[in-house]
């Protein structure tokens, strides 16, 4: 059995816990700041909690099928997934947590990536953990951008 690898990255943002929690959680947001986000549709609708399912198209991965985990509004959620490539071939399970906290009206992001390969991701771990290492910066520059020019 292979282990986690774990990445994580932290940035403060200039916007309250709460907009910061939103922007993240929700997938119709996401689909406005996150370039990996082609499409995103949460079921069921409205309040996300622990099992609420989110499918979407996400660039780079195809379609994929998440599950909020640790759902605690304004502090914490995880995304769950069971990576695949070309939809069928088994690389991994993924967990992508979000973690805000208030800085003196700010608020600290922290993405905590945790990837456990499996099979085929056993032959592909270095070319995934790569493109994590270089999405976890990208992603923060996109989503400070959208806070700036969202953030009234």
């Amino acid at each position: 059995m292979s282990s986690a690898i774990i990445l994580s990255d932290s940035r403060v943002v200039n916007t309250s816990t709460k907009n910061a929690y939103q922007k993240l959680i929700d997938p119709a947001e996401q689909v406005k700041w996150n370039s990996l986000y082609l499409e995103a549709t949460l079921n069921p609708k409205g309040e996300i909690k622990n099992n609420s399912v989110m499918t979407g198209n996400f660039k780079g991965s195809g379609k994929a099928t998440v599950i909020f985990q640790n759902v605690q509004p304004n502090k914490e959620f995880t995304h769950y997934s069971k990576m695949k490539m070309f939809n069928l071939l088994n690389l991994g399970e993924f967990h992508h947590t979000y973690n805000v906290v208030d800085k003196n009206g700010q608020t600290e992001v922290t993405q905590t990536v945790s990837f456990v390969p499996k099979s085929f991701g056993l032959l592909l771990k270095s070319v995934i953990v790569n493109s994590f290492k270089k999405r976890l910066p990208e992603s923060f520059d996109e989503f400070q951008q959208y806070i700036e020019m969202n953030n009234a």
